[in-house]
């Protein structure tokens, strides 16, 4: 221990030596352990942080594929929970249930729109949480619609709306207008199950018509909408659960053939779940590649600070070999130098930490277009702090060895013979081959952020059906404050008449979601006459939006055929639809669907009559195939659509009509919450419309930003380093006639050869890093024209870098090359 402590208080006066080695070092290590902190820790938060419940190891997600669908469905009926509880017991110590929505809180005429989770009688007693103050919500209670109105608040809501009060248990409040009666506080670090969204509040799941759900929503199968969890008991393996919960899915589709068709039930764990079970596990993918990514930056920052240290571990043979003459162990001068970069390493490591911290801070704060409780924390805990000293550990141990082998195995006469000029025309092998790697390694992050940043600029400028310019969004739920489904479609007529007046509005429309939001509609659709394929699911789950009149026009979205929906379209009327072209192909191909009809598995009792095709647009995404979609007049629909957005076409700039329409609606409706008031423009900046590639090409660009510097920093390092060895050589044949161009071609001659093999390895490794991602790019994996910019662009960068040195070396004047040692 005392030979340690000697070392690192050595290490350190050598450190402090030498302050501008050390500061670069330290920089460079904190950019690669830094940029590997912050992705990691949303890695953590995403995928391996558990829940703070009791035994979340024990946790799994419930899910069904239906038929041949190429998705999973993880939203049940309470109908199907009972039953899987029941007849999975011996499998799961219990089912748990949760409903998101999102409600009207109000007390003394103060409403808050809140997102609430609706939950089953055992719900925290299963997951072992115990309250902050008061009591949780029971396993007796929720078991029958509309009995046991009560309500537990989440912590963070419960701060922000009483200051943290424990005297508001007993407190009677409203929820969208229905009396309900405050019993309890949940715990400071429970926001809920959701991997994404925290709960403000918990009912009980009987209280969830108050989300619109149907009068029938306890027993009607397909009112799908509740998450399921299972607890694992203690001698259950995962595979015992799939093979049971399989069984259970068989025996439902013979047990209702309508319902659950061709029913395959999986199980997932937890943390594997997040947010949604899929297949395909595409957050693992896309958190895996990026994690390489960071991982990539960290190997460049090591290859660039082993190159430094080479160049230290020869200035330093000279003290080696002294030390070594003195009696000093090879093994012991190993040590020493070791100890010198494992503490530069934890210093970088350190500085990398709090780099990390900022850049997970910056993440977290990023714009989502949505004013949700999202539940992004991206803190450091023991994960990250081990997986970030780990980083730097392993990092100081593999940039140093190298170096301190070397160092410690010099000839004390030949060193002091050699009078540390070096050999004439000598090659470091090593320092070139790492270089390359980080030529090769900076070409593939640079082709990657090309990758992303071109499909960024085909997604923007791609067509979508609809005209977003010149719109404002403004979302509003009347059934927060009570409003029955006539008094909504009143207030949503009367709201429509006076926005329609205001000056500078050309058009304005109420749908159920914008394209590109965060919710919307989807329903199994029963096609009159519609034969499925052997591959297709039997029952077709399709989106849809219930809207107002003047929808299509005011979004820009062209009438193919038929008509759109007009006013006389109200509930009194025959229940009609239209549709887009893609539903169009799918279910009427050469056809005329116009007039043929299809039911809902929401509303059975109804038939739709097709009246109109309307344009393909897209709603969910950006990319890909638009799939079928269908419209619904919102007075024929308004039970399950309150929740809408109001959408304004305006002559101008849409933000300039912001403070007409708020003052309109608050005449209106003074209590009632509005929320989301953006443009359109702005809205499809969600993780469905546009962020997602911003977020990917700006993680990209930073990681190759990073990359192009190190790799420049290492290219002129060792050209530098070169022109320095042959100084003498340069000025023996200088004094023999050589002119500047000879000498620039020998430089040139020893960077050149580094750069190309570089490019071609860089380029080789971009072709197989592209691969992993095609399906989230919009341009080909192997765009020729990305290819050819970006590695021009390295080139170009690269033989400036060894320009520079070469520059310089031709200026040497041979009198004073030939004195040089």
């Amino acid at each position: 221990m005392r030979t340690l402590l000697e070392d690192l208080r050595y290490a350190a006066r050598m450190l402090m030596k030498n302050p501008g080695f050390t500061a670069v070092v330290v920089l460079t290590l904190a950019l690669g352990v830094g940029a590997n902190t912050a992705i990691f820790s949303i890695v953590d938060w995403l995928m391996l942080r558990p829940l703070p419940v009791k035994d979340p190891q024990q946790l799994t997600v419930l899910a069904f594929q239906q038929g041949n669908a190429g998705f999973l469905q993880n939203t049940f009926s309470i109908a199907e929970y009972r039953d899987l509880r029941s007849q999975l017991d011996s499998t799961f110590s219990d089912l748990i249930g949760y409903q998101v929505g999102m409600d009207g809180l109000s007390e003394n005429g103060r409403p808050d729109r809140v997102v609430t989770s609706y939950v089953s009688g055992n719900f925290f007693t299963s997951l072992g949480i115990q309250p902050a103050v008061g009591r949780l919500i029971l396993p007796s209670e929720g078991e029958t619609s509309g009995a046991d109105p009560v309500v537990v608040l989440g912590y963070a809501y419960w701060q922000r709306r009483y200051g943290g009060d424990p005297g508001v248990v007993g407190r009677k409040i409203s929820v969208d207008g229905r009396p309900v009666t405050i019993v309890g506080v949940a715990p400071k670090n429970f926001h809920g199950i959701h991997a994404l969204i925290g709960a403000e509040a918990f009912l009980p799941m009987g209280m969830a018509f108050l989300e619109g759900s149907p009068n029938d929503f306890m027993t009607n199968r397909q009112a799908r909408n509740m998450f399921v969890l299972g607890r694992l008991r203690p001698e259950t393996t995962l595979a015992q659960a799939r093979a049971a919960a399989a069984v259970v899915g068989r025996r439902f589709s013979r047990e209702h053939p309508v319902e659950e068709k061709d029913w395959a039930l999986q199980v997932f764990p937890e943390l594997r779940a997040r947010p949604n079970p899929t297949p395909s596990n595409t957050i693992a993918i896309v958190s895996a590649f990026f994690l390489g990514l960071a991982g990539l930056v960290l190997l460049l920052a090591c290859a660039n600070v082993a190159n430094i240290l080479l160049v230290r571990a020869t200035v330093r043979e000279r003290e080696m070999a002294i030390r070594a003459a003195m009696g000093a162990a090879r093994s012991r001068l190993i040590r020493q130098l070791l100890t010198e970069s494992v503490l530069l390493a934890a210093v970088g490591g350190l500085v990398g930490i709090i780099v990390g911290r900022w850049g997970g801070a910056a993440l977290s704060s990023l714009p989502l277009q949505t004013d949700l409780p999202l539940n992004f924390d991206f803190s450091l805990d023991w994960r990250v702090f081990a997986y970030a000293f780990g980083a730097a550990l392993m990092t100081g141990v593999v940039v140093g060895i190298v170096p301190a082998v070397r160092a410690s195995r010099g000839n004390l006469s030949t060193i002091l013979h050699g009078g540390g000029r070096g050999v004439v025309g000598g090659k470091n092998r090593l320092r070139s081959a790492l270089v390359v790697a980080q030529v090769a390694g900076s070409l593939m992050l640079l082709i990657v952020a090309g990758l992303f940043l071109r499909s960024l600029g085909k997604v923007q400028q791609s067509d979508l059906g609809f005209d977003p310019t010149h719109i404002l969004n403004v979302a509003m739920d009347p059934n927060e404050i009570g409003y029955n489904q006539t008094q909504g479609l009143e207030f949503y007529r009367t709201l429509l008449d006076r926005v329609r007046a205001l000056p500078g509005v050309e058009s304005a429309t109420i749908a159920n979601a914008a394209p590109m939001s965060y919710y919307g509609n989807s329903d199994r659709v029963q096609i009159d006459g519609y034969q499925p394929a052997p591959s297709e699911t039997s029952v077709p789950v399709i989106g849809y939006n219930a809207i107002s009149t003047d929808y299509l026009k005011t979004m820009g979205i062209s009438q193919v055929r038929g008509r759109t929906i007009t006013a006389a379209d109200d509930f009194k009327a025959p229940r009609v639809a239209v549709i887009n072209e893609a539903m169009a192909r799918k279910f009427w191909p050469n056809l005329d669907p116009i007039g043929r009809k299809f039911t809902l598995s929401a509303d059975p009792q109804h038939k739709l009559e097709i009246v109109g095709i309307a344009k393909d647009a897209r709603y969910n995404s950006v990319t890909g195939p638009i799939n079928p979609f269908f419209y619904l007049p919102i007075e024929q629909n308004y039970e399950f659509n309150s929740l809408a957005t109001l959408q304004v076409r305006a002559a101008g700039n849409p933000v300039q009509i912001i403070p007409a329409v708020e003052h309109t609606l608050q005449t209106l409706a003074p209590d009632l919450p509005y929320f989301d008031v953006k443009t359109m423009s702005e809205g499809l900046n969600t993780l469905n419309g546009l962020l997602f590639f911003k977020l990917a090409a700006g993680l990209a660009a930073v990681f190759g930003a990073l990359g192009l510097i190190l790799a420049i920093v290492g290219v002129y390092g060792v050209i530098s380093y070169a022109a320095n060895q042959k100084t003498h050589e340069i000025g023996i044949r200088m004094a023999l006639g050589a002119q500047r161009s000879d000498v620039l071609k020998l430089i040139f001659g020893q960077g050149l050869p580094i750069v190309g093999v570089g490019l071609v390895i860089g380029i080789l490794a971009a072709l197989a890093a592209s691969k992993l991602v095609g399906q989230f790019l919009t341009v080909s994996a192997t765009d020729p024209l990305t290819y050819a910019a970006v590695s021009a662009l390295l080139a170009l960068v690269a033989l400036l870098a060894c320009y520079i040195p070469a520059r310089r070396a031709m200026r040497v004047d041979p009198m004073v090359a030939l004195r040089y040692e």
